[in-house]
């Protein structure tokens, strides 16, 4: 690790240590406009920011858990314009990324008028102009629960128990942060990607079999 501007920043052979990934791997990322941007010395060595390790293990955890694709990554980052200098920042990106799929955009205009306004009245979704595949996915599901007259009492206290659940991981990842003073990404998009979805539904196989 080599300190420039008070910063630290580190080169190619321990990007490749610290990530397991290879020299033509990082390259090709950094070629592709998914790395923040180098500092070269005189000697022409170039040198990454420190922030890099992360968004070289999102890259990793999108492609090896999530069978994202190296241009739908890129899309990604364009689209949430990536922020490289603020690692809490970065994650935080990270967590919308791995919450919903940006791929075929339906305007509000062309979605139903009352559907939206419930489910934004609910907050299920948030009140924008154009929606994603997985936004339109939750606004197919509500409309068919309203098509059996489920009470919107019920399917508000769903979004209220959602809540009360990120409220702990954010608490769980807190308590990691005072623990050893550094979050690491993964384990971040693991609790949302693994950890959670198999708890919540293990338990709710366990309340169905009850009946």
């Amino acid at each position: 690790m080599k300190i420039i501007d008070e910063k630290p920043y580190y080169k190619m052979s321990e990007l490749v240590e610290e990530t397991n990934l290879s020299n033509h791997t990082i390259s090709f990322y950094s070629k592709k406009g998914l790395l923040p941007n180098t500092v070269n010395t005189s000697r022409n060595m170039k040198y990454y920011p420190e922030i890099t390790v992360s968004v070289l293990n999102m890259i990793k955890y999108f492609k090896d858990n999530l069978s994202f694709s190296i241009d739908y990554i890129k899309e990604l980052f364009d689209y949430y314009n990536i922020n490289f200098d603020e690692r809490s920042e970065l994650i935080l990106q990270s967590i919308e990324m791995l919450s919903s799929e940006i791929k075929n955009p339906i305007s509000k205009k062309d979605l139903d008028e009352e559907i939206i306004k419930e489910a934004i009245d609910l907050d299920l979704v948030d009140n924008k102009d154009i929606y994603f595949k997985t936004e339109v996915e939750v606004l197919k599901v509500y409309e068919e629960l309203r098509g059996y007259e489920i009470a919107n009492e019920l399917i508000n206290e769903y979004v209220k128990t959602s809540k009360k659940l990120a409220l702990l991981e954010r608490q769980l990842s807190t308590k990691v942060l005072e623990k050893t003073g550094f979050l690491p990404e993964v384990l971040v998009l693991n609790i949302l990607n693994s950890f959670k979805p198999y708890i919540f539904n293990r338990h709710t196989i366990i309340e169905f079999k009850k009946s």
